[in-house]
């Protein structure tokens, strides 16, 4: 017991050195040059210099505990920033998964069905215009009616961002299919996976946890734009990275939960006692393993 404590230690401490304390360290040295460049010397890098021969030329600079005290607070620093950037992580999460049931995300999501029906539209004119010059343009549409397939959506928007689209696009499969809400499901199947499709699911969990902490960074930096223009910059592409990261990880975690239910949830109705069979639809056996679910025997019933 003594050496498996030991092994988690180290692991959630290079998790932690990974994760927090260099990111950390990188945002505070880009916080210092921000504070020693400002916005009319963005770019000087000898004014840097300057300043790092006068901190070694300083009898301070040569003190071995002024030394230390330096990396203890720039440690301190980074693993506080590195606190913020998760818990702004955090933040993004809700917003990506929000229902948008009120202001300003319904705004989000009526916008989003503007610029969709918009893109819609031109489309359609474009084809329209193929069409109408056929030996010129025949080509031109056979192309983009291509183009327009790939990026044609199944639904609507109606979720405030392209991710919530995701993870709300799962559960209405689930249910149309199994007549199953994912929510309670979840848990009890999670419990009966195999170990290796429980480690896919794990992995694509902790990298759209990554995208959304790179998210949390990527204000961070944003909010150095204050002092230093460039920061922005940074900022600004740092989260494109982050968002793009999400929306992949997202949709691989969302297969992979729907994956898991076609290929289990027979697996979940045999050990809840619900009966099936080949002769039994998936529709019914869904409702069957819905219906013990919210049944009186079951602690959720009372709720």
């Amino acid at each position: 017991m003594s050496a498996l404590l030991t092994g988690i230690g180290t692991r959630i401490a290079e998790r932690w050195l990974q994760t927090v304390v260099l990111a950390g360290l990188l945002w505070i040295a880009t916080l210092v040059i921000a504070v020693r460049l400002g916005h009319e010397h963005p770019f000087d890098v000898g004014r840097l210099s300057t300043w790092l021969d006068e901190i070694a030329r300083d009898r301070v600079g040569r003190s071995a505990s002024a030394v230390l005290l330096a990396v203890a607070a720039a440690l301190l620093a980074a693993g506080a920033a590195g606190l913020a950037a998760g818990a702004l992580g955090g933040a993004f999460q809700r917003l990506w998964g929000a229902a948008g049931a009120g202001p300003p995300l319904s705004w989000m999501v009526r916008w989003r069905l503007r610029v969709r029906r918009r893109r819609v539209e031109r489309a359609r004119r474009a084809i329209a215009r193929a069409v109408a010059h056929r030996r010129r343009g025949g080509r031109l549409l056979l192309a983009y009616a291509r183009h327009t397939a790939r990026r044609r959506k199944p639904h609507e928007p109606e979720r405030p961002t392209r991710i919530g689209d995701v993870f709300h696009g799962v559960a209405v499969r689930v249910h149309r299919r199994y007549a199953l809400d994912l929510e309670p499901t979840w848990p009890r199947l999670w419990a009966l996976l195999p170990e290796t499709l429980r480690a896919d699911v794990t992995a694509a969990r902790q990298a759209y946890d990554a995208a959304a902490r790179l998210a949390g960074w990527a204000l961070l930096y944003l909010a150095l734009a204050v002092l230093w223009w460039p920061g922005a910059l940074a900022g600004a592409a740092v989260l494109a990275t982050a968002v793009g990261r999400a929306r992949d990880a997202a949709s691989l975690l969302a297969t992979l939960v729907e994956t898991a239910v076609d290929l289990h949830l027979t697996d979940l109705a045999e050990r809840l006692g619900v009966r099936g069979g080949e002769d039994v639809s998936a529709i019914e056996l869904g409702r069957a393993v819905a219906h013990h679910l919210a049944g009186p025997e079951h602690p959720a019933a009372g709720r």
